[in-house]
């Protein structure tokens, strides 16, 4: 059986290629990372861009107990604080789902000070297996 000489010569060379080789695979995974990464922080939901006018509603109340309108304002901000999701409720009785567009936000960020008021939203209208979700782009 042959033994292996390596020449680690004092000039360097073979540490060169060892460090360069090096280098170009921490350059590729960072690079296959960032690509990877780069699909999923930016995605825009695909649909329809509206305007919705309607109520803030806290969809828990709402759904269990038809709980809607300025007196029931405490329940519903104290409903979405906790965490239950909001929609807006159109006068057709429609409901949509609220979220925002920006950096995926909750429906609470946007919504909370102005549960069971009149608003008027705009946003992408996305419609999938009998679910209607507002994404929010500005409410007024």
């Amino acid at each position: 059986m042959m033994k292996r000489t390596t020449n680690w010569s004092h000039d360097g060379s073979l540490w060169r290629e060892v460090l360069v080789r090096r280098h170009w695979m921490v350059l590729i995974v960072i690079v296959g990372m960032l690509f990877l990464m780069g699909g999923s922080g930016n995605a825009q939901p695909k649909g329809e861009k509206v305007t919705l006018k309607g109520e803030a509603v806290d969809l828990w109340c709402y759904l269990e107990g038809g709980d809607r309108g300025p007196a029931k304002k405490a329940c519903a901000t104290a409903c979405a604080t906790a965490g239950n999701p909001i929609a807006i409720l159109d006068a057709e009785g429609n409901l949509y789902v609220a979220a925002g567009l920006k950096d995926h936000q909750p429906g609470k960020d946007l919504l909370l000070k102005r549960m069971s008021s009149e608003v008027s939203v705009t946003g992408t209208l996305v419609k999938k297996g009998g679910v209607q979700m507002i994404y929010i782009d500005s409410v007024k």
